[in-house]
């Protein structure tokens, strides 16, 4: 039997269901005709401000898949967030691949893009959500689209992480050095759908935004003692880091975890995933800053 739980938050009532995720029907114009899903913990604090995750699917996938196989929603659970899930509907893509490689649905305030916006509007005026701690993430061509919303909104996030994300962008990013998001990618090494070529471009693009160069670069092998693993960070006077690329040595493109009950294991093994070990949801929610 699921548990029910009826939040209220600014006048408004939502029916939340476990681990389910629920739908959003009416989020606004959704001018790229998506879809919205979101997840509530039910221990949030109906009078605390809280950080709003964003997490995009890739092709072939849903909103429900990706939660499952991340394992995002645990950590809402135990870390204290939202997280919203826009889905692609077939209509617009017959791979459910999100359009971020099509100008009129991936430049600023256009389509897909819209919609998404519209999706972090909606929880804005729902939920009490802290503007300072928004974050996105992707895999696939939603670490694609995770880019385009990181580069034509770069003032809205606080950061984001890219999985195995191609680098074709719609639109320019002339903010200023300071409304600059953190990035960090994630890229396997024999990820033949999405080349590592994308993950240097992504590299060089943010590594511009934040005014860096190699200089700025301190390299781990054996990176948290797992062989697989090689961490670049890049960073102004070993502060927090505002770039990190984070390579897997004979990794293809999945997304990388680490099944287990611990707060620092999940995910689920499936076609898009693998276990190496290394829980990356974990990582990228340490990386956002939400792990206290």
């Amino acid at each position: 039997m699921k548990t029910f739980f009826l939040i209220i938050l600014t006048g408004v009532s939502f029916i939340v269901v476990g681990q389910d995720l629920a739908q959003v029907d009416d989020f606004g114009p959704n001018k790229g005709n998506l879809k919205m899903y979101h997840y509530v913990s039910s221990n949030l604090s109906p009078e605390q401000k809280v950080p709003l995750v964003l997490v995009l699917h890739g092709c072939t996938q849903s909103a429900q898949l990706i939660a499952n196989e991340t394992g995002w929603n645990k950590l809402a659970d135990s870390l204290h967030f939202m997280v919203v899930y826009p889905e692609q509907k077939q209509i617009n893509n017959v791979t459910k691949c999100f359009n971020f490689f099509i100008g009129f649905k991936a430049k600023k305030d256009k389509g897909e893009v819209a919609s998404i916006r519209q999706m972090m509007d909606y929880c804005f005026e729902h939920y009490l959500i802290d503007s300072t701690q928004v974050f996105i993430t992707g895999m696939s061509a939603g670490g694609g689209m995770s880019n385009a919303m990181l580069n034509l909104y770069p003032e809205l996030f606080n950061a984001g992480a890219l999985i195995g994300a191609p680098s074709t962008l719609m639109g320019t990013n002339k903010s200023k050095l300071t409304q600059q998001p953190r990035i960090a990618i994630l890229q396997g090494d024999k990820d033949l759908v999405v080349s590592k070529n994308h993950a240097e471009k992504n590299l060089r693009h943010w590594l511009e935004k934040h005014e860096m160069t190699e200089d700025n670069k301190t390299e781990q092998e054996n990176y948290q003692g797992n062989e697989q693993l090689t961490a670049q960070f890049y960073t102004y006077e070993n502060k927090q880091a505002k770039v990190v690329l984070l390579l897997a040595k004979g990794v293809a493109h999945k997304v990388l975890i680490d099944p287990g009950e611990e707060i620092s294991k999940g995910g689920e093994m499936d076609f898009h995933t693998e276990d190496i070990d290394f829980h990356s949801t974990y990582w990228i929610a340490d990386f956002f800053g939400l792990v206290k």
